[in-house]
C-alpha cells in the first residue's frame, strides 16, 4: 500500500497510475498462486503423456494446466477486485487519489463530512456502495470455488 500512495503522490490525480500501482501490489499473489498449481499440473501424469503425444503447448495449457487454475484464478479476481475498490476508497479518503471533478467513492466521503451534523445520513451513500461492492465481490469469490 506504501508504494500504491507513493506512486499517487508522484503523480497525483492520474486514473492511469493509481491503477497501475494497485495492480504493481496486486500481481504477486497471482503470480505465487498460479506459479504453484501450474507446477503441480505440469508434473501430472496426464500432461506427461499428452507431453509425449505430441501435443502443442496451447493443446496442454487448454486441457491441462487452465482446468487446474481456473477456479484459484477467478477466485483471486474477485478478491482483488474486491481489496481494488477498497484500496482506492482509502487512497482518496485522504485526498492522494483522483481529484475532486472525477466522482469516487473515498473522496465523495470526505467531501460530505462537513454535513455530516446536519444530515448524518448523507454520508452513508458512498459508504453503503463501498460496503455492497466489497460485498459482491467477496460473495463471488465465495461461489468461484
Amino acid at each position: 500500500m506504501i508504494l500504491v500512495l507513493l506512486l499517487a503522490a508522484i503523480m497525483p490525480g492520474s486514473f492511469v497510475m493509481l491503477y497501475f500501482a494497485i495492480s504493481l501490489v496486486l500481481w504477486l499473489e497471482y503470480y505465487r498462486v498460479v506459479r504453484a498449481l501450474t507446477r503441480v499440473a505440469v508434473s501430472s501424469p496426464q500432461m506427461e503423456a499428452s507431453r509425449q503425444l505430441g501435443f502443442g503447448r496451447f493443446y496442454l495449457f487448454k486441457r491441462h494446466i487452465w482446468p487446474s487454475v481456473q477456479s484459484s484464478v477467478l477466485t483471486l479476481a474477485a478478491f482483488g477486485a474486491a481489496n481494488s475498490i477498497l484500496a482506492l476508497a482509502s487512497i482518496g479518503f485522504v485526498y492522494v487519489g483522483l481529484q475532486p471533478p472525477v466522482a469516487e467513492l473515498g473522496l465523495m466521503v470526505v467531501e460530505l463530512l462537513p454535513y455530516f451534523d446536519e444530515a448524518p445520513w448523507i454520508i452513508a451513500q458512498p459508504l453503503v456502495a463501498i460496503f455492497m461492492l466489497v460485498l459482491g465481490f467477496n460473495l463471488l469469490a465465495g461461489k468461484a470455488k
